[in-house]
């Protein structure tokens, strides 16, 4: 697997932020996959490319966040 296409869902934040999602051991880029407001909860539609068969995932906020990440396809050679 090369890549995975995730449905990336922000769940109870305790405070606004924003959530990254990168390839796993490569340096956290500077781009946001999900923008959220406190108590909000908002999905996107995220293409990651997997390294070593995973990937990291950043919660840029000063609070906690539940993360669900479901696969929705993924990319192979």
């Amino acid at each position: 697997m090369t890549a995975v296409v995730l449905n990336v869902t922000v769940t109870a934040p305790t405070a606004s932020g924003y959530l990254t999602v990168y390839p796993d051991g490569a340096p956290r880029p500077t781009v946001s996959n999900l923008n959220f407001s406190a108590g909000e909860v908002i999905p996107n539609l995220v293409v990651v490319p997997v390294v070593n068969g995973k990937v990291d995932f950043y919660n840029g906020t000063g609070g906690n966040v539940h993360v669900i990440a479901d696969v929705a396809g993924y990319f192979s050679n």
